[in-house]
This record gives structure tokens, sequence and C-alpha cells, in this order.
């Protein structure tokens, strides 16, 4: 038996998929160009709402913005180019809009930009081997340059090239002049990751294409999630996020297993007609022992497997402890060969797209999940 992927989001092509923004068109952009110092209007007629995202908030002066995001703790200031630069406690960083040139050190930034049709504004990349999205790989033969990761004083010179850099709040980076932290990746909810779409328009003043992307895959993840529960809600089968880890010298050559309850799983697995091993608890449990963990998937209908290295299936059971499927098939995952991985999409270098695309199209990756919890759906 193989191991099965849970595809990941480009390769459904779903109909009914929210459709990204156009590249090299200004349709759904406002303020585009410079305006004098002396100007007071409002610049931004159309504004962002955040519904569901927890960790960032905006709000809009007539000629500014002010970004916070609220993991990091970090304040930015997004002032129309040609205007005054304003003054704003607390902020880190302001930056003149519309950006022209962007930078980006996560892969999961790269999608919301070329979601949001800005793709061409990337100029470096600290992540370019692990890139998936084939429109960013032919951008990476073309215009988009990997920063250069063994010369500090070079990656230092092409952040400073570019508008805007952005980076992940639990990255690193000294340059504290255009680089914006942003924490999509840790919103406790999937349609809440989504609406980051939100924040990073903001740099583009792109908020309508924003507006109308987040709206469609709202309306889409909303329409699948009520046909699931209405066909599924009595037959709902167990899912298990699990995943495993190899002795290393970063967990004292000491192996260990995972179940993870992280809240936007729960969100997902409840909407596509399926239930969460847990439903109280903490965001994931650690056993030290494999019996131990298989103990914990006696009642599982599911298996996602989430282990950073992918393997083939009898490997995965072999690190799961299980030597014998004909006699452990008393495991309702094992039995039925429900073990998944979402890593169907890779780059050559081993990227995947699992931590690209599913942060912005929801709706794609709930229907996703209906067909692996629901065949034929």
């Amino acid at each position: 038996m193989k191991l099965q992927a849970l595809a990941t989001l480009a390769a459904v092509g779903l109909a009914s998929s929210a459709q990204a923004a156009t590249a090299n068109s200004t349709a759904g952009l406002q303020s585009t160009s410079c305006i004098s110092s002396s100007e007071t209007s409002d610049q931004y007629p159309t504004k962002a709402e955040v519904k569901y995202a927890t960790l960032f908030t905006i709000e809009y002066q007539n000629t500014y913005k002010v970004l916070s995001d609220l993991s990091s703790n970090n304040t930015y200031v997004l002032y129309q180019c040609g205007s005054t630069k304003p003054a704003v406690a607390d902020a880190q960083v302001f930056i003149q809009i519309p950006v022209n040139t962007t930078a980006s050190w996560s892969t999961s930034v790269n999608v919301f930009i070329q979601a949001l049709g800005m793709q061409n504004t990337l100029q470096d990349l600290g992540t370019a081997s692990s890139v998936v999205s084939p429109c960013l790989q032919e951008l990476l033969e073309s215009v988009i340059q990997p920063f250069n990761d063994s010369n500090e004083t070079a990656a230092d010179a092409q952040e400073l090239a570019n508008d805007v850099v952005f980076n992940m709040v639990d990255g690193e980076d000294d340059n504290t002049n255009n680089t914006v932290f942003s924490s999509e990746y840790l919103d406790s909810s999937v349609l809440g990751r989504a609406e980051w779409l939100k924040f990073f328009a903001a740099f583009f003043n792109a908020e309508e294409r924003a507006n109308d992307l987040f709206d469609q895959i709202e309306s889409n993840y909303a329409c699948l999630a009520s046909k699931a529960t209405a066909e599924y809600n009595d037959i709902r089968p167990v899912v298990a996020w699990t995943s495993y880890a190899a002795p290393t010298e970063y967990n004292n050559n000491t192996a260990y297993w995972q179940i993870s309850y992280a809240d936007y799983k729960y969100d997902i697995v409840r909407d596509a007609g399926a239930r969460m091993l847990n439903t109280t608890g903490p965001q994931a449990t650690i056993f030290s022992t494999a019996q131990a963990f298989l103990d914990a998937l006696e009642d599982v209908d599911i298996v996602v497997d989430e282990s950073f290295v992918a393997y083939s299936y009898s490997d995965l059971l072999s690190n799961y402890g299980v030597s014998d499927t004909s006699t452990d098939s008393s495991y309702p995952w094992i039995a039925a060969g429900r073990v998944f991985r979402p890593d169907r999409i890779q780059s050559t270098a081993g990227g995947s797209s699992w931590f690209e695309t599913p942060y912005v199209f929801a709706d794609a990756l709930l229907q996703d999940l209906i067909g692996v919890a629901h065949p034929g759906f």
C-alpha cells in the first residue's frame, strides 16, 4: 500500500474556487499615484474590514494607514507617497505606498502577494529553493533573485533595495528600516489566515482586490461547509493530524510522536463533515513511546501525517511502531488504508505547497478535506 497524498491546493483546479487577481493590471487598485504634501482628502475610499483574523488590525486616516501585527506587537505606518510622513507613536517602520518592489523570506507571504496579482513586485526571495508556485518559479528564472544566504552584507543590500521586506514573526532580521513581520501562519482559524490578504493588500493599495477575493473564498467555504455538515453530520469520521520526529541533535536524540490539535484544524475538520480525535485540550499532545501514541489512535478513521520528511507507507508504519499490518488491522485507519500526507505538490528541492496555497485558498483546502473524509463528495 502507498501513502495517499492530501491534494495540496494548486492541484485541485476547482471550478468554484476563488480566482486570484491578474498581474500587470490596475483594476482593483486605488491611489496609484503620488500626491502633494498639502493633500488632505481621503486617498483610500475602499477600506478593508477584519472579520476573522485575530492577529492584525488596520486603521485608516486620509493619507496613511496604521497596520499592527498583534503577535509581534509591531506597528507599521503606510503613508501615501508624496504626503508628509505622519507622527504615530510606537510605530516601528514607516513605508511609502503603494510599494513597487518587495522581498520575502516566507513562502506563505509569497502566495498572498501572488493572489493579489502583485507577484511582479517581488525582487528577492529568501526561500527560493522551496517555492512551489509555477508562476513564481518562472519569475525566479528571469526577475526574482534568491537572497545571498552566504553573505550577510550582500543580503542586507538586497533588502534595502526594496520598498518592503516581509518576514515571519519568528524570523531574524537586523534590518529595521523596511522589514515587516507577519503572523498569518499563526492565526487561529482557516478563514482568519486567509483574511491576511487584507494585511498585504494595504501595501499595494489593493483593498478592492483583497475584499473581492476574500468574499469569494468566504462564500465558497460557507457553501461547502453547509453541504458537508448537512450530508454527513451523522457519519463523521474521526481525523488525527500526526507526526513523527526521528532522533536528532535538536531533540536530544530522542524520538517522539505528536498529535496536533491546532485551532484551524478543528475548523477545517468540523466543516468537512468529520471530527477531530479530541475536542478539548492543548494544541498538541506529545508521546514519548510509539505504543502510547498508537493507543491514542485506536479509534481514529483517518490519519493525516505531517512528519517533516516524506517516506513510503511501510516506513511510516515502522516509524509509528507498527511492524505487521495484518496484526494491527484493528486500527481503522490502517485497515482501510486511510493515511494521507499534505505534500503531493513539491518543488524539486522538497518545498511543499502545504506551506503556500492553503493559507489563502481556504475554500479549496476545505473541498480537499471533504474529499478525504467522504470520497465521492
